[in-house]
């Protein structure tokens, strides 16, 4: 594993908490699934608007396929070695 990928598959994703300032874990496939995230300190409820963040979440679909067939070709290319 490179140095990229070790760095990118420890970042956590994810957002502070604007009540507590505490970061709530995330990832994609959570924020195009959950209704709503929760702080795991404070338990403010946060709920996603799909409509009001169309945009945001059509991005973050494409982020995810990027993803995935990123991975694909990875495991294709360590299969062929």
């Amino acid at each position: 594993m490179s140095n990229v990928e070790k760095n990118a598959s420890e970042q956590k994703s994810g957002m502070k908490c604007p009540q507590c300032g505490k970061f709530i874990e995330t990832s994609i496939f959570e924020l195009l699934t959950l209704n709503a995230l929760e702080c795991p300190s404070c338990h403010l409820r946060l709920s996603i608007d799909r409509m009001k963040s169309k945009p945001a979440f059509d991005a973050l679909r494409k982020v995810q396929q990027a993803q995935q067939n990123l991975e694909e070709k990875s495991k294709y290319d360590r299969e062929k070695r």
